[in-house]
C-alpha cells in the first residue's frame, strides 16, 4: 500500500517539477508588478508547493519503507526549498512592521535550516566519509549556513536589512535555485551519467552550476531593481 501511495507522489511530482523548472523563468524575467508577472508566478508558487507537498509525504512513505537516507535528504531538500518560497510571497502581505506570527514563523524555519544543515554537514563528513551522498550531504548542509547569521538578528534589524521587493526577488530566485539543483541531485544525475557518460566526480558541477548562477542572477536583479528596493 505504502508503496503504490509512493508511485502516485512521483506522478504528481514529476511533472508539476517539470513545470516548475519552465515556469521559473517567466516571472523572474518580466516587469514587476506587471499583471503578466503576478500570473504566471502564481502559477510557479503554486506548482511548487505541490511539489513541495509531494516530496515531503515521499520523504514520509520512504522512512515507512525503511529507506532512512532518501527520507533524510529528500526531507531536507524540501525544508531548504520551502524557506524561501514561503518568504518570497509571504513578505509582499507584510507592513513595514512585520506581523509577530510571520517573525516567528521566519525564526522557526532558520533555526530548523541551521541545525540540520549542521546535522548534514556531519553525517556526510563522519558516516559517509565525504564521499557518495556524503559529498551531496556537505554542500547541502554548507548552502544554509548563513541562517545562523539571520537567526541572530532582531526584528527590528531583520526588517532593515530585509526589504519586500528584495526578500521577494531574492527567495523567488533561490527556490528555483533549490529546485534545479534537487532536480540534478536525484533524476537529472541518472541523465546526466547514462545519456552524457559523465564520470561520478562531475556530478558536483550541476550541482553547484544553478547555485552559482541563481546568485549571479539574483545580484544582477537586485541592482536593477535597486531605486524599488531603497523605496520600498
Amino acid at each position: 500500500m505504502i508503496e503504490l501511495i509512493h508511485k502516485i507522489l512521483l506522478w504528481i511530482h514529476i511533472p508539476f517539477g517539470m513545470l516548475s523548472l519552465i515556469l521559473f523563468w517567466i516571472p523572474v524575467s518580466l516587469p514587476k508588478g506587471s499583471p503578466m508577472h503576478r500570473k504566471i508566478g502564481w502559477y510557479y508558487f503554486t506548482s511548487m508547493w505541490i511539489v513541495l507537498i509531494t516530496s515531503g509525504l515521499m520523504s514520509i512513505c520512504n522512512v515507512l519503507e525503511g529507506n532512512y537516507m532518501a527520507a533524510l535528504f529528500l526531507g531536507y531538500l524540501t525544508l531548504i526549498t520551502a524557506y524561501p518560497l514561503w518568504y518570497a510571497n509571504e513578505i509582499l502581505q507584510q507592513n513595514r512592521e512585520w506581523s509577530a506570527t510571520y517573525f516567528i514563523i521566519r525564526r522557526t524555519f532558520l533555526f530548523l535550516l541551521f541545525f540540520c544543515g549542521i546535522g548534514m554537514i556531519l553525517l556526510g563528513a563522519i558516516k559517509f566519509n565525504f564521499a557518495g551522498m556524503g559529498t551531496m550531504m556537505v554542500f547541502f548542509g554548507l548552502l544554509v549556513m548563513p541562517s545562523g547569521r539571520e537567526l541572530l538578528y532582531s526584528k527590528t534589524k531583520a526588517m532593515d536589512k530585509e526589504t519586500k521587493i528584495k526578500m521577494h526577488i531574492q527567495g523567488t530566485i533561490i527556490s528555483g535555485i533549490a529546485a534545479y539543483t534537487a532536480f540534478f541531485a536525484f533524476g537529472g544525475s541518472r541523465i546526466l551519467m547514462e545519456v552524457l557518460h559523465l564520470h561520478a566526480q562531475w556530478m558536483m558541477v550541476p550541482w553547484i552550476l544553478p547555485s552559482l548562477l541563481g546568485y549571479s542572477y539574483s545580484w544582477y536583479m537586485k541592482r536593477k531593481y535597486r531605486v524599488a528596493i531603497q523605496k520600498n
